[in-house]
């Protein structure tokens, strides 16, 4: 009797077991350079999101990846909603003048390209949709380490059909306004173009610089991927790609730091000195710095040893450019001070 009462909860414990062995995925074989690329952001016309969505645990990913698809599906659909009356209803040519037949030809050419683009647009990332709702986190993971290239047609239809609106939107004064209020707005329309590009660019390369080394091609050309951006798209790639290790299965020979065998065990020491350390951090953070710690080979007996020598030194370890963890600096002295107190 009692075994067949606790007999449900020990299948139901197992099923969680197998179902965390299979979120937790063999990689492809170049995971090794994705980490790399990550850790070493280069400017290059590409989608950055790809890579960083390793980062999200197993049950996450699908509904983050699925939200970002849907972002494109939605906006390519509105679009498509409000250019396709234009496109099937063209300016009558006949009707115009001579002399501006060739922009009523050009208006109805790139109306009618606005719609097919947003169409086939709407029409396969719905697909993708479907298919992404239908697959096992270990499929996503596999999908977004092999995707970048592959669907970055469908982010590029949705900027193309925005310069494709701004473009009818002046034509449209050429074609039936006067020339003072067409040259306007031509003038007007480029100057917000480039006044909103260019903030969008230099924000991204500041708040999100990671993403500003791929979408920063169609913003600002390389203008603001300067020395401070690069050290800080580099420093939250360190971050991504650590975290993106510590829920996937990765080869030992690709681990930094401490051996396999002795994770776990400098993990729970460094654990604890963080609960004492920082009593009032999330747990989730707790665990994610002293995993990342024990990744970069940091162990509690050295770092105290070293403390008691040179609490300077550590101070610098604890919070250098190239360490995958932050720590604020009233934090990293609060670790000191538990630090030099370990026995």
């Amino acid at each position: 009797m009692i075994d067949s009462i606790h007999q449900p909860e020990t299948v139901g414990h197992d099923s969680e077991r197998e179902n965390s062995l299979q979120a937790k995925i063999s990689i492809p074989e170049d995971f090794e350079k994705i980490l790399c690329d990550l850790r070493n952001p280069k400017f290059y016309l590409h989608n950055p999101t790809f890579k960083q969505l390793l980062r999200v645990p197993a049950e996450y990913v699908v509904d983050r990846t699925m939200a970002m698809y849907s972002n494109v599906n939605l906006m390519a659909a509105l679009i498509l909603s409000g250019v396709t009356s234009v496109s099937l209803t063209p300016v009558d040519v006949s009707s115009i003048s001579a002399d501006k037949r060739t922009l009523a030809n050009c208006f109805n050419l790139l109306a009618e390209l606005c719609m097919t683009i947003n169409a086939l647009n709407v029409m396969f990332t719905t697909y993708i949709l479907l298919a992404i709702a239908a697959e096992m986190p270990s499929t996503i993971y596999t999908f977004l380490s092999k995707s970048e290239g592959l669907t970055f047609i469908y982010f590029f239809a949705t900027f193309l059909s925005g310069i494709l609106i701004l473009v009818l939107g002046v034509l449209a004064q050429w074609l039936h306004g006067d020339a003072w209020a067409a040259w306007t707005a031509t003038i007007a329309t480029g100057a917000i173009f480039l006044t909103t590009v260019l903030h969008f660019g230099y924000t991204m390369s500041v708040l999100m610089p990671i993403q500003y080394s791929g979408w920063g091609f169609f913003a600002s050309l390389n203008l603001f991927w300067g020395k401070e951006a690069k050290a800080e798209a580099a420093r939250q790639g360190r971050i991504i790609a650590s975290e993106a290790e510590s829920h996937l299965h990765v080869k030992k020979d690709h681990r930094e730091g401490v051996r396999d065998e002795k994770l776990d065990e400098v993990v729970a020491d460094l654990t604890k000195l963080l609960h004492r350390a920082l009593p009032e951090a999330a747990e989730e953070r707790i665990s994610h710095i002293s995993q990342q710690m024990a990744n970069e080979g940091l162990v509690v007996v050295v770092l105290a040893n070293a403390a008691r020598k040179d609490a300077k030194l550590i101070y610098q370890v604890l919070g250098g450019d190239d360490v995958n963890f932050e720590l604020r600096r009233g934090e990293r002295l609060a670790v000191i001070n538990e630090l030099l107190e370990h026995e």
